[in-house]
C-alpha cells in the first residue's frame, strides 16, 4: 500500500508539472519535486546500506497553495521519501497551514508548520536552492530530518524594519510533534541493546527564530532554538536489569530537551559563505548528554550550469566527552564520540527544471552512525560518495 501511495505521488508530480499553468490561472499555485540519489561508502553503512551501494535515497513532494484574500493564504505539501530502513516512501502531509499576513510586522499561521532550525531547515526540501546533496551533518543530520521538520500548532511571525540597521525578522511557534516509534530517534534509544521502544508521548514544543538582515548587502545573522520539557518514552526491556525481568514495560522521562543554532551567511554575487553552531541537551532518566555540532561552508556558481562547493562539519555526541574517554571506559571505540566530515560538491544545472549533483566525503569518526546498521562494527576513517538527480517545477 505504501508503494502504491508513493507512485500516486509520483504521478501527481509528473502530470502536475504539465497542468501548472491551468491551475495557476484558477488561483492555485502548484510546485513539486522528485529526486533519486545513490550512496556508496568504502566502509561503514551511512543512512542506508551504503557499503554495497544503495538507491534507497529518494524524495518527492507536491504542494498546493492559494491566496484566499489579500491577507490569507492556504497551503499544503504531500511528501514521501526513502532513506535506508527509514520512512520507505510513506506518504505524509509534510506541512499544511493557513497564513494570515496581517502586516509586515506581524502575521499568524496555524496548522502543520515548518520548524525553524538554523539557516536552511525550513527550505531543506528545495534541493535546487543549494549546491550540496547532504547539508552539513554537524547541524543538519539527514537521519533526523523527519523529527526536526515540523510542529503542529500555531505561530506568530513578522519583520521589523530598523532603518539604517537593516531589518529583524522573528518567528515563534508552539505545538506538538508526532515522534515515530520506528524512526531514527527510537533507534538511538535502542542502540545500546537494552530497550525496545514501543511509543513516544511528546508534550508541548516551543520553537523560535530571530534573523537580522544587516545593512551589509547579502549578510544575515540568526539564532534559532527548540525546547520541550515533557517527553516520555515507553520502552520494553530486552535484557534483565537487576530485579527487572525481560519484557517489562518502563517509562523513560526526558526531563529537559533543547537544541539551538547560531548562524551567519554572506552572499556576494555568485559566492555563498556560511557557518553555524548547534548545541543540544538531552537530560533523561538514563543519561544527560550535550551533543554539539558546527560547520563552515563555501559555494560558488561558475556558470549558469555549473556550481561547486565545500564544507567542513564537526559533530560530537557529547561536548563533555569530545575525546571519547567515557566511551573507552565502557569498552567502546573512542572515535564513536565524534564525526568530522570534509565534503566537496558539484552541481550541474541541465536546465531550469533538472539538476545533477555529485559529492565526495572524507570522514573521521562515526558519531552519527547507528550500530544497528553496522552489525560488524565500525571503521574510524572512511569515504562516502553521493549522487543525486532532481526534477522540480
Amino acid at each position: 500500500m505504501k508503494r502504491i501511495s508513493a507512485w500516486i505521488c509520483v504521478i501527481l508530480i509528473v502530470f502536475g508539472a504539465k497542468i501548472v499553468s491551468a491551475f495557476e490561472s484558477g488561483g492555485i499555485d502548484i510546485h513539486g519535486f522528485i529526486s533519486q540519489g545513490y550512496l556508496l561508502s568504502d566502509k561503514n553503512n551511512y543512512l542506508a546500506d551504503s557499503e554495497d551501494g544503495s538507491f534507497q535515497f529518494n524524495e518527492m513532494g507536491i504542494n498546493f497553495s492559494r491566496e484566499m484574500t489579500e491577507n490569507l493564504r492556504l497551503g499544503i505539501q504531500i511528501f514521501s521519501r526513502d532513506l535506508g530502513q527509514f520512512e520507505n516512501n510513506k506518504v505524509i502531509v509534510d506541512w499544511a497551514y493557513g497564513d494570515y499576513h496581517w502586516k509586515d510586522r506581524i502575521g499568524f499561521r496555524a496548522g502543520i508548520i515548518r520548524q525553524a532550525h538554523g539557516l536552511y531547515n525550513q527550505t531543506r526540501d528545495v534541493d535546487m536552492l543549494r549546491t550540496a546533496i547532504l547539508l552539513p551533518p554537524g547541524v543538519y543530520d539527514e537521519s533526523n530530518r523527519d523529527y526536526m521538520s515540523r510542529i503542529q500548532g500555531a505561530s506568530v511571525y513578522g519583520e521589523i524594519p530598523m532603518q539604517s540597521a537593516g531589518s529583524l525578522s522573528y518567528m515563534f511557534l508552539i505545538g506538538s510533534k508526532h515522534i515515530d516509534e520506528n524512526g531514527v530517534l527510537a533507534k538511538w534509544v535502542e542502540a545500546p541493546g537494552i530497550y525496545t521502544v514501543t511509543d513516544f508521548n511528546s508534550g508541548i514544543f516551543y520553537n523560535g527564530k530571530f534573523e537580522w538582515r544587516t545593512p551589509v548587502r547579502g549578510l544575515r545573522i540568526g539564532a534559532s532554538g527548540t525546547k520541550s520539557t515533557d517527553i516520555q518514552i515507553d520502552v520494553r526491556t530486552k535484557i534483565p536489569l537487576g530485579p527487572v525481568p525481560v519484557g517489562t514495560t518502563l517509562v523513560v522521562d526526558v526531563k529537559e530537551f533543547y537544541t539551538y543554532a547560531l548562524s551567519i551567511e554572506y552572499i556576494f554575487k555568485d559566492l555563498t559563505l556560511a557557518a553555524e553552531h548547534n548545541m543540544s541537551l538531552n537530560d533523561n532518566d538514563v543519561n544527560r548528554i550535550h551533543p554539539f555540532g558546527c560547520y563552515a561552508s563555501a559555494a560558488y556558481r561558475f556558470t549558469d550550469w555549473f556550481e561547486a562547493g565545500a564544507y567542513y562539519s564537526v559533530f560530537y555526541s557529547d561536548k563533555d566527552d569530545k575525546d571519547g574517554d567515557a566511551l573507552k571506559k565502557r569498552g567502546l571505540q573512542d572515535y564513536r564520540a565524534w564525526q568530522k566530515d570534509f565534503a566537496l560538491s558539484t552541481r550541474f544545472n541541465v536546465n531550469e527544471n533538472w539538476s545533477i549533483k555529485l559529492e565526495g566525503h572524507l570522514i573521521d569518526g562515526v558519531g552519527q552512525l547507528l550500530s544497528q546498521e553496522n552489525p560488524d562494527g565500525f571503521e574510524k576513517n572512511w569515504y562516502l560518495l553521493a549522487a543525486k538527480v532532481t526534477f522540480n517545477f
